[in-house]
This record gives structure tokens, C-alpha cells and sequence, in this order.
């Protein structure tokens, strides 16, 4: 039995771009997007993506190339979309938070050339030979006078977009989109959602999933407008509500399990469905029938509720299903075919199934992949033609299981294999267990996943012998390999896989899932009262983790900000309190919770901060103070011993200097104490007229500083006995390091080195003359004094000529580099870091350049955890 949708016309296989230039034409003053309270026109947006098709055309950009998008949600990124796509050349998602290599395979296999891209995420892609185009705001306001090139006739096969996903055998694997699927997909979206130039569509899905596609196209072929998700966090406890209600959004796309947890915290907050929404779609994997029910519970007014199904492969979705007032089913259909797709259930001949057997959906039509890049053979198994009701006709193979309901509507049975879904990403069990296997004594590997009240989870079952393994170190090896979504927190370890008959994994033969060990970052340490317990047992809930301490890390036990909303749902019911979720970010274990909890009742706190820490102290080095004499002058310092294990190898650290200093004083404290845990011994100095040392600051001069960090190294050999004596430096201490008239230190590493010390000294002029601006003591206006400061540091012109001659020049030794986002961003430095041959590019955001954030600590646990892993590296040669 099978199922089609024949379409009522065929479409003009015109192109979205000539598609969106005649809706240009028909509402150029109309609202296209709103992005952080800006509102773009149809002209201005047009205008936008006209100027990125002519810079990429001028580079030689055309028909059939791949241009790289790294961006974030925002208008001048959907106005690249349309430009790449004028230029006749496809447009490639990239998304800043996949491993580095990851992102590499992705680039070649695309032979992406050029990168249209945020200019923070810029030094990701230092290493590789491709060339930049910012996509920043000035975009909008770039005149299109001088535009001469005339795009390129677009046929129906040129691919719009490539977008990639988890393949089987370890690597991802690119999906084209060709312009007429495209087109098929936007026709049949705008008829089935009823959509029109009223509408305002909220973009919250992240720019490297087909969700956003569904959010961005339509909407602007109708004449609608797009209303971009705030980066801002909102301060109220319902954030996706707030936005709605604030935007008058219309219409909402969700991936299931945002769209469950939304649910779930309306009904805990007593919220209602926002009046203004009209259209609701929930798509990406098997809809929760009591979420349904939850839903029609807070919904007052009419909405059309969908519930949306298909593989990226067949653009976007294929089939979608609307339930009616008398549904009651006890699980949720998919629903019906598109216009311009067809469905079938064939059985494993490819036949069509008889009644209402369950079979392989496969989706048909006009809205199909072109296929996979460079996978010709993959392509074949997946895009298949063949003879259905006496019609040739080409098929996609999904892969999922459905049988056809008596009234026409497709009912989801689950996998064919054993890809999994989770919220919405596609995973390939198999490119997990590829890095898995490449571990240190793993002998082979199967990833599953366990669920539990809907929330999936990846489970790794890994064979290793009689060998030991550590579930939370092997955790950790595959952060540089793998997405974070793509690693499991639980491992089961066993000697060896059960095997059937004919030499297959019997799964049936496995443990339980309730076996697993989780990944936890040291010893679990037991509620202490009836609060504590109650939160224990809510993560160990959403968690599906058989045990948890109090004062382990929600997320590092992989948890995400979906079971956020969950906990935060529960918590708001149970204990009848106003809960922001950003509250629990900054609270993320149990001890701090229930503390902030117990704060928020105005309850006396129970366990003091003193019980609390007790074993973290056990952990914390022994420290002692003191001074040590350097060039005259009595230098102060900090020696972190370590109480257990300890190398017979130090550290000195060397700080930056100014309102640098005092900004990262707590981040290179924190630094040198999980340095201490890992068994070095580690000096923190206060360089000569800085902090609590002696001297003038004014005679703060690079050939002093160069002299008290050699005294700084002599000091502490002499004190420690150490075998090898390496260094850290941060900014101004990292050039120095590099600077040193001779070799040192056993290895020198450098995090986010000044690179100019004239450019950094006219930042800091710049800061100064800032921050006296209109401040007022007295009711008078501060004002600059005589004396010459530079926001922090008193200068001299001795000083100020021997910090400006400090710079990075060529290397003598190959210092590892650590580079925060956005470090090193002008051309100079980026020239100079290509010839480098050690740079380790972190997520941690520092923004050295901001003044907003010259005055607060930043944050840098990955910083942390590549400096530990090179000093590591370097202390077991």
C-alpha cells in the first residue's frame, strides 16, 4: 500500500534567488528581519546580499563552487545566504564549535576557497588556505552602485546548499540541496503553514541545521519577517516566552526536545501560550503525546500544531501532521506527504507493503537531495530509482520504520539500523566508535543509547581486555575528535563483546544500561539534608546517572540546557519559586543550588561554606608567601606546593602588567592552583614596582622584567631542587618569555602574547582617557592629571620607549602558542602566526580589546586545559 501527495501545479524551476527578487520587488519597504532591536527592509536586506555576491564574484566565486558560512544567527548572515546563492555557487554551514579536524575534513571535502564569516571565529581558520570575507553590520550601509557583474542563469541543478551530517564510517558526510528541491521545499512549507506577509517567524535554530532553512527561506518569500533570537539572555524564568510575547512572533520552529521542555516549564510557571502565536512546529524526532497534552492544557486560543518529519535529504521535511480536536492516538503520527513529495513503505525488496505492514519509509518527489559530495557509492545505496505502482521513479531510503494508518497518516515505528536521533542531531553510532576504538587499550567499541521519560542519552559499551579504564578519562580523549554532542558520559566496560552465531555483536547479550559508569570528575560526595537529597534525586532523574555527588558539575555529567529547563520546570513546581534558568547556570552543582535556593526562601544557610569545602581543601596546594631579592629590590611571590604526588618539576608564571595584571590575577591564581593538584611546584611573582614588590613603577622597564623572571627561575630551583623549571607567561609575560636574552627555562608557554607593545601602550591610553570621561568627584569633572598614566601603570618616557620597542619577532624555540577567541586578529599577527609551528586556538573568550571588560576576571577552562596538557607533555619527555 502506498501513500503520494501529487502536486497541484508544477513550480518554475526559477531559483531561489529570482524567486526572492520578485518578492523584493513586490514589498521592498516590508520588515524583513529584525536582529537586536535593528530592523533590516527587503531593499536593505537585498541590498546586503547583492554587495556579498559581488565581492565573492570579483574573487572568482561561480557556478558550482562551495563558500563556507561561519556565522552566527544575524541579518547580515541570512543576507550572505542569498548572495552566495546569487553568485550560482552553494553555501556551506561551519560550525565554530566542531573539532578542529572535523572542520578540516569538511573544508576539503568541499574544496571550500572562500569563508564568509564572524570575524571572531576568523583564527579558527588561520591554518587553512582559504580567504576571508567578514560578515559584519557595516554591510548593510556598503552602496551597490558600482555592482556590474551579472549573476549566472541558474539551472535546477545547481546546489543551494551543502549541508553535512554524522556519517557511518567516520567521517560526515555533505548533503546537496540543488536550487529545485529548494524551491519544491519553500512552495509546499508556504501552502501547508499558511503562511503570509503577517507572519513574523522566530530564527532560534542554530545556522548549521536544516531547522534554520525552514526559518529563513519561506518567511522572506512571502513577504513575512524574520525575527532573529536576542543574544542577549532574558531575565525572565520563561526566556523563549518572554522573546515571543516581546516580539509578537506568529510562528515558532522547535526541535522536539526544545519544544517538550518549553511545555514543561509553562506548566510549572503557570504560564499560558503566548496569544500571539498562530503556527506551531515541532520537528526532529517522535513527539511526546503527553507533551501534546500538557500543550493543549496551556493553549487558549487556536494554533495550528504541526508535527514535522524528514531527513535533512529530503529537504528540510516531507511530511507533516496536523491533529485534530478529537485526537486521542497514543502515539503521534508523522502525518502526510507534502506537496511536491511522495511516501511509500516498501519492504526489503523494494515492493510496496501490503495493508498496513510496517516497512522502510521512502520519500519521493521533487524535493530530494542531489545526493552526497564525492560519496558517489553512498549515494547509489540511498538515492535509488525504481518501478513503484508501474512508475520509475527516484526514491530516498530513510531508513525508518512506519506503517500507514486507516486514515492516511504515517505512523513512526523507529530505525531500520541503528542510527540515532538525539534532540536535533542525526548520529552515525559508527564515527563515535571510529575514535573510540583509536583509544589506548580499547579493543573495540558500540555506541547505543539509552532513554529514559523521553531524554536520550549516548551510552558506549567498550571492550578493553583485562586492562582498566577510566570512563572519565576517556571522556576527555575524545573532546579533540568529536563534537560535544557526539560524546557518551556513560561507558559500560567489558572484556569482550558477546557474539551470535554468525559472529555479530548479540546485543541482546549485553548488560543493562543500569550498569553503566559515568563519567565523574572525582569522588561523589553525599547529600547532607532533605534539600540536597530532593536535587540529588531530580539529576539522578534527568540525568539517568545512578549516582551523583554534590559537588559535581551538572554539565560535565552531560547535561545540556534542555534538562536545564526541565530541572529548572520541576523545581519551580515543587518549591513554588521564581527560578531564572540563567540561576542555574551559575549554580551548577548541587552544594551551590541548594545554597542559592535556600538564599531565595530566606532560609538560614545550613552547611557553612567552611563544611563545604573541606574536601576540596584536601585537594588544594599548600601555599606560602614570601619575597626573593631581584636587581636590588624585594620581589613578592606565592609558592603553590603540591600536598600529594608531587614531579620534582615547577613552574613560574609570569603576569601581564597594567589593569591587565589586576583583570587576570584570579584566573592565573586559579591556573597555578590546578597546576599544584597536577604535582608541580608553581611561582606566581609580582614583577618589580608592580603589586605587592618593591620599586618604582615608573623604572618598570622590559630589560627588568627580563631580569626578574631569570631571578624568578633561579629562585625557585633553588627552593624546589626541581628537575626541570618551565614557564607560563600571560600578555606582557609571555612577550617577555619570548624575549629572554638566552634559554631559560626547560619550555616556555605562551598565552595570548602582546604582539606590539606601541599597539598595546595606545590601548591602554585609549582605556585611560575612557575611563576619566565624565566621572565626576565632588561635582567636579575628573580630568587627566600631569603625571602620565596608562589605565594603571605610571609611565615615563623611558618606560614608554623601552615597552614600545618589546615585540614578538621571529622565535628562537618553538614556544607553544595559546590563543584565546579573537587573539591575534590584524593582518601583521596573523602573518606572523602562520609561520609558527605550535598554536593552540581555544574557545575561551578574553576580549582584551573591550573595554567593557577591562575590570572582570574572564574565564578560560579550555586555556587551563591545554597549558596543564602541554606542561604535562613536556615534563614525561
Amino acid at each position: 500500500m502506498s501513500r503520494s501527495q501529487p502536486a497541484e501545479h508544477s513550480l518554475e524551476p526559477i531559483g531561489l534567488p529570482v524567486w526572492w527578487a520578485q518578492q523584493r520587488s513586490r514589498t521592498p519597504d516590508h520588515v524583513a528581519i529584525i536582529s537586536d532591536g535593528v530592523e533590516w527592509t527587503y531593499q536593505e536586506l537585498d541590498q546586503s546580499a547583492r554587495v556579498f555576491a559581488e565581492r565573492l564574484m570579483d574573487a572568482g566565486v561561480g557556478r558550482g563552487d562551495h563558500v563556507g558560512l561561519c556565522v552566527d544567527r544575524s541579518a547580515e548572515a541570512i543576507a550572505a545566504m542569498l548572495g552566495v546563492m546569487q553568485t550560482g555557487a552553494a553555501f556551506v554551514p561551519l560550525d565554530p564549535e566542531l573539532p578542529s579536524d572535523r572542520l578540516s575534513f569538511m573544508i576539503a571535502d568541499a574544496s571550500i576557497e572562500f569563508i564568509i564569516g564572524h570575524s571572531h571565529y576568523q583564527p579558527q581558520f588561520r591554518k587553512h588556505a582559504v580567504s576571508w570575507l567578514d560578515c559584519d553590520k557595516s554591510i548593510r550601509h556598503q552602496s551597490t552602485a558600482n555592482l556590474v557583474n551579472e549573476p549566472p542563469r541558474l539551472q535546477p541543478e545547481d546546489v543551494a546548499y551543502v549541508m553535512y551530517t554524522s556519517g557511518s564510517t567516520g567521517k560526515p558526510k555533505g548533503v546537496q540541496i540543488p536550487h529545485s528541491a529548494l524551491a519544491a521545499y519553500c512552495d509546499a512549507d508556504i501552502e501547508c503553514y499558511q503562511l503570509t506577509e503577517k507572519d513574523r517567524t522566530l530564527q532560534f535554530s542554530t545556522l548549521c541545521f536544516d531547522i534554520a532553512i525552514e526559518e529563513i527561506f519561506p518567511p522572506l518569500l512571502t513577504g513575512g519577517c524574520i525575527v532573529i533570537r536576542p543574544r542577549a539572555r532574558a531575565e525572565h524564568a520563561n526566556e523563549l516566552s518572554a522573546i515571543i510575547e516581546q516580539f509578537e512572533v506568529t510562528a515558532v520552529h522547535l526541535a522536539t526536545a526544545y519544544w517538550h521542555s518549553w511545555v514543561d516549564l509553562m506548566v510549572a510557571t503557570r504560564d499560558r501560550v503566548p496569544k500571539c502565536i498562530r503556527l506551531m512546529i515541532a520537528t526532529g524526532e517522535k513527539v511526546s503525546v503527553e507533551h501534546y497534552r500538557r500543550w493543549q492544557s496551556v493553549c487558549d486560543h487556536s494554533v495550528l500544531w504541526c508535527n514535522a518529519y524528514g531527513p535533512t535529504e529530503t529537504t528540510v521535511t516531507a511530511t507533516v501532521y496536523i491533529p485534530d480536536e478529537a485526537f486521542n492516538a497514543a502515539q503521534m503520527p508523522i502525518g502526510k506527504p507534502l506537496k511536491h513529495y511522495t511516501a511509500y513503505i516498501l519492504d526489503d525488496q523494494l515492493r510496496p507493503v501490503q495493508g498496513n505492514a510496517t516497512g522502510q519509509l521512502v520519500i519521493g518527489g521533487a524535493g530530494l537531495a542531489k545526493g552526497y559530495l564525492n560519496r558517489p557509492e553512498l549515494t547509489e545505496s540511498a538515492f535509488v530509482e525504481t518501478s513503484i505502482d508501474g512508475e520509475i521513479q527516484r526514491i530516498y531510503l530513510t531508513g525508518d520504520l512506519a506503517r500507514w494508518l486507516p486514515d492516511g497518516n504515517l505512523d513512526f515505528a523507529g530505525r531500520v539500523d541503528h542510527q540515532i536521533k538525539l534532540g536535533s542531531y542525526r548520529i552515525e553510532p559508527g564515527e563515535i566508535e571510529a575514535v573510540i576504538d583509536r583509544a589506548h587499550d580499547v579493543l573495540g567499541s558500540l555506541v547505543v543509547h539509552d532513554e529514559v521519560d523521553g531524554d536520550k542519552f549516548l551510552m558506549a559499551y567498550v571492550a578493553c581486555g583485562k586492562a582498566t579504564l577510566s570512563a572519565g578519562g576517556l571522556r576527555e580523549s575524545l573532546r579533540d575528535s568529536l563534537p560535544r554532542y557526539m560524546i557518551p558520559n556513560r561507558y559500560i566496560f567489558i572484556e569482550s563483546f558477546p557474539k551470535t552465531i554468525n559472529g555479530k555483536i548479540d546485543r541482546a547479550a549485553l548488560p543493562s544500561p543500569n550498569q553503566c559508569v559515568v563519567a565523574h570528575d572525582g569522588d561523589a560526595t553525599m547529600p547532607r539534608d532533605d534539600l540536597e537529597r530532593r536535587l540529588v534525586d531530580l539529576w539522578q532523574d534527568v540525568l539517568n546517572v545512578p549516582e551523583i555527588g554534590i559537588h559535581e558539575d551538572f554539565f560535565l555529567l552531560g547535561g545540556s540546557s534542555l534538562l536545564v529547563t526541565r530541572l529548572v520546570a520541576k523545581l519551580t513546581t515543587e518549591m513554588k519559586i521564581e527560578l531564572p534558568v540563567r540561576d542555574f547556570f551559575a549554580n551548577p552543582t548541587v552544594a551551590t543550588l541548594a545554597g542559592h535556593l535556600r538564599r531565595l526562601l530566606g532560609q538560614t544557610e545550613t552547611h557553612p561554606i567552611a563544611s563545604d569545602t573541606r574536601r576540596l581543601r584536601e585537594r588544594l596546594p599548600l601555599v606560602e608567601t614570601g619575597f626573593f631579592p631581584s636587581d636590588l629590590h624585594q620581589l613578592y611571590f606565592v609558592h603553590y606546593r603540591p600536598r600529594n604526588d608531587a614531579r620534582g618539576q615547577a613552574v613560574v608564571l609570569c603576569h601581564p602588567m597594567g589593569h591587565e595584571y589586576a583583570r587576570s590575577y584570579r584566573n592565573l591564581q586559579q591556573l597555578a592552583v590546578q597546576l599544584s593538584q597536577l604535582g608541580f611546584d608553581v611561582l606566581r611573582f609580582d614583577f618589580a614596582g608592580s603589586g605587592n614588590s618593591e620599586g618604582d613603577c615608573g623604572e618598570f622597564t622590559a630589560d627588568r622584567m627580563t631580569k626578574n623572571i631569570i631571578d624568578a627561575h633561579g629562585y625557585l630551583l633553588r627552593r624546589t631542587q626541581a628537575s626541570h623549571v618551565f614557564a607560563v607567561g600571560l600578555r606582557l609575560g609571555a612577550t617577555a618569555l619570548a624575549s629572554l636574552p638566552r634559554p631559560v627555562f626547560e619550555q616556555c608557554v605562551l598565552w595570548d602574547p602582546v604582539y606590539c607593545g606601541k599597539s598595546m601602550l595606545r590601548r591602554f591610553d585609549r582605556f585611560h582617557r575612557r575611563q576619566l570621561r565624565g566621572l565626576t568627584r565632588f561635582n567636579k569633572v575628573r580630568r587627566a592629571s600631569a603625571i602620565d598614566q596608562s589605565y594603571g601603570h605610571l609611565m615615563t618616557t623611558e618606560k614608554r620607549q623601552s615597552l614600545s620597542a618589546l615585540e614578538l619577532r621571529e622565535l628562537d624555540r618553538s614556544f607553544p602558542l595559546v590563543l584565546t577567541d579573537g587573539a591575534f586578529a590584524s593582518i601583521e599577527e596573523q602573518h606572523w602566526l602562520d609561520r609558527q609551528p605550535t598554536v593552540h586556538r581555544v574557545a575561551d573568550t578574553i576580549d582584551w580589546e573591550d573595554e567593557r571588560y577591562t575590570e572582570s576576571a574572564f574565564s578560560s577552562p579550555q586555556s587551563y586545559r591545554v597549558i596543564a596538557s602541554l606542561l604535562q607533555r613536556e615534563s614525561s619527555k
